[in-house]
């Protein structure tokens, strides 16, 4: 119920990203693409008696019902449709919503729940009650709630009579298929009871509305009713603002045009945040040109009423034409001008496609061309030693930033996304979880382990928990205490790719790659709540490591992404295989002795083996790493061990393929002095102390080497 409780009207979204919409014939109910439709509201009013219990009421004053008529005849479902039972006592227009996760579904009377249907006519777009006897089709029972508050509607919305809820608002079919619309939490206190015959005439809805351009702007967020949207900016040193487009406010090296762009990595995504002094409720934006975001008064065409935005230095600081008004809109913001008008990323076909304006959206389908994702970008890992010149010296964003374009090679900020429920907890290091590991498994919230696949390119989800491509091997990375490299069973690195899943959608590949530099595209920041019981693993660009659900192609599939819904699918279980021993002392040249080594060979003394007291009950200790196709080989990180009870050299190759998943190694051991790589021919020796051997896969550079 806490969904509805504060909720005068809501759209409902299927797990298709459809609504839920009362059709014109005013009996069927169907899903569309069209948000922005009157027909996507509906009323909810409370049941007298029954706390649990709502009805939702069309823009056609019907009633969402759940009926007795078979949608086809010999299948389960049952018609949903729009009525006007005979008394309001009715069952069958009565719903129970019953929390899912940051979902709802919606059960009638029967115990049947409010299903959105998918596949092929007639069951596309359909509507009906019934029981999800499938796990396919579980999620088609669940259900998004926005809230709408029509009272924030502009005045060509809301008719000073408000006679109905179908009056009040006007449909605007210009973009049918635009999913995005806002998304309003109504700050107006819902009445304890709702009258048998309530009507929309009684609502306080023409009451309260947002400012023409033509009134007094000098009101203040108390008075209006507006929601301060500062609280998305007190504690930023800079930002990147992200439209409904999913593309970044971008600052364009001409020095004096402000479009969008998908590169949130650029610099030129980046706004230093200043605040105005003697205005509490207004800050100022820098680019990394040093220019403000200016709302100018120029027209974006002629004989139209967007006007241009654009960056410049104006003569004063105290020139109003900089200022913007955050105004909080749900999970968004809204940036309003002095004059009243808002921040606008425009869509459509150029010259308005990837534009920004100052207006005020007068159709429901450019409402939420208003809204702004807020992301703060902190700088507190930064390469210290990169300038980033854009900046000068008196701006409140660091000039040690670095120059974050995007390339793999490069240090990255850390971002924290600004959405509530996705950050409802401060985060800390989540380091613990792996500080004493050295190989884990990693459970999703959907019980799935993240899977290295055979094909040592793609990660996925798997159930089966034993296989060997679910342990990852755990590595730190030297001079950063923050960050881990995950290693796969294949020798590869689990690598945040910047190829898009999908085309068109935000989430990006994860995949398995063994680069010829480790660079930040394979390190992972863990981090985690106070709680410290789940973990999400970021990215080096905000980014967060993934688990999808749903249907094909997403479901089982790893993407790394920022989520706007789901935000559990970032969580992760920790499973610990097996413990990080204490790391055997170092061996320098100057220790190097006749005792030290037991291998009597024609080639010049070999490193790796160590005198230890022999292991009785466990075995020979073995540490091993990996060579690449090059012959090259990082000895920085601790590498992996086990225990090997063995005694001949084939039985310890056997060991360490079962371990890398290679094949056809060869066991090589690393000359201190002049650093090669010469394969180990002999017994082991029989004292059976501990071993550093590097692993050479035959399609190595290295084996031609051996064979000159």
């Amino acid at each position: 119920m806490e969904f509805f409780n504060n909720a005068k009207s809501v759209r409902l979204k299927s797990h298709l990203d459809k609504y839920l919409v009362a059709d014109d014939d005013e009996q069927t109910v169907r899903q569309s693409r069209n948000g922005a439709s009157r027909k996507a509201r509906w009323a909810v009013e409370l049941v007298d008696g029954n706390p649990h219990v709502i009805r939702l009421k069309g823009c056609h004053g019907r009633y969402l019902t759940a009926s007795d008529e078979a949608f086809l005849l010999g299948m389960t479902g049952k018609k949903v449709l729009q009525t006007i039972p005979d008394t309001k006592k009715d069952v069958s227009i009565e719903w129970e919503p019953i929390k899912e996760g940051y979902r709802v579904k919606l059960r009638a009377k029967g115990g049947k729940f409010l299903r959105a249907n998918g596949a092929t006519p007639p069951w596309r777009n359909s509507v009906t009650h019934d029981l999800p006897h499938r796990t396919a089709t579980q999620d088609w029972v669940l259900w998004d709630v926005d809230v709408v508050d029509v009272s924030v509607l502009d005045d060509e919305y809301l008719p000073s009579n408000a006679s109905s809820f179908n009056s009040s608002v006007h449909e605007d079919h210009s973009f049918p298929n635009s999913p995005y619309t806002p998304s309003v939490i109504s700050s107006e206190s819902r009445a304890t009871s709702v009258a048998s015959d309530r009507t929309w005439e009684s609502s306080p809805v023409s009451r309260k509305r947002w400012p023409s351009v033509g009134t007094d702007h000098s009101w203040s967020p108390r008075n209006s009713g507006r929601q301060d949207g500062m609280e998305f900016f007190n504690k930023a040193k800079a930002v990147r603002l992200q439209s409904h487009l999913g593309k970044y406010l971008l600052a364009d090296d001409d020095e004096q045009t402000v479009r969008q762009s998908r590169n949130g990595a650029s610099h030129n995504a980046r706004w230093t945040v200043e605040f105005v002094e003697g205005k509490s409720n207004r800050i100022r934006l820098k680019s990394c040109h040093g220019l403000y975001l200016t709302a100018a008064d120029e027209p974006f065409l002629l004989g139209m009423t967007g006007k241009k935005v654009l960056q410049t230095l104006p003569e004063k600081k105290t020139d109003v034409a900089i200022e913007w008004e955050p105004v909080k809109e749900g999970l968004n913001v809204k940036l309003m001008t002095s004059e009243g008008k808002f921040l606008r990323a425009n869509g459509g076909s150029p010259p308005w496609r990837n534009s920004v304006t100052h207006d005020v959206p007068h159709r429901m389908a450019t409402q939420s061309w208003v809204l702004w994702g807020v992301d703060i970008v902190d700088i507190m890992v930064s390469d210290p030693d990169s300038n980033w010149g854009c900046l000068s010296p008196a701006s409140s964003f660091s000039s040690l930033a670095d120059d974050y374009s995007g390339s793999p090679d490069t240090g990255s900020p850390m971002i924290q996304h600004c959405e509530s429920g996705f950050n409802s907890f401060d985060q800390v290091s989540g380091m613990e979880f792996f500080k004493n590991a050295r190989t884990v498994r990693l459970r999703s919230i959907h019980d799935k382990y993240l899977t290295a696949d055979s094909d040592e390119k793609n990660v996925v989800q798997d159930r089966h928990a034993t296989h060997k491509s679910v342990r990852w091997t755990v590595e730190f990375v030297e001079g950063v205490e923050t960050v881990i490299r995950l290693r796969s069973c294949y020798g590869k690195y689990l690598t945040a790719s910047d190829e898009e899943h999908r085309l068109g959608m935000t989430g990006r590949k994860v995949i398995q790659t063994l680069p010829r530099k480790l660079d930040s595209s394979v390190e992972w920041e863990p981090v985690t709540d106070a709680n410290k019981v789940l973990v999400k693993l970021k990215t080096r660009y905000g980014n967060y490591l993934r688990a999808n659900g749903g249907l094909p192609p997403w479901r089982n599939s790893i993407t790394h992404d920022v989520p706007s819904r789901h935000h559990d699918w970032i969580l992760w279980t920790v499973d610990i295989v097996q413990t990080r021993p204490k790391s055997p002392p170092k061996v320098s040249e100057d220790d190097l002795s006749s005792s030290s080594f037991h291998l009597t060979s024609s080639s010049p003394v070999m490193s790796g083996i160590h005198e230890d007291p022999p292991m009785k009950s466990e075995g020979q200790l073995i540490y091993y790493y990996v060579a690449d196709d090059d012959g090259d080989v990082n000895y920085d990180n601790d590498p992996p061990s086990f225990h090997f009870k063995e005694q001949g050299l084939e039985e310890l190759t056997q060991k360490l393929e079962e371990e890398t998943g290679l094949k056809d190694i060869i066991v090589c051991s690393r000359n201190l002095i002049n650093g090669k790589l010469y394969p180990l021919r002999l017994a082991l020796p029989p004292n059976k102390p501990t071993m550093h051997v590097v692993v050479v896969p035959s399609t190595s550079r290295a084996v031609r080497e051996f064979e000159a």
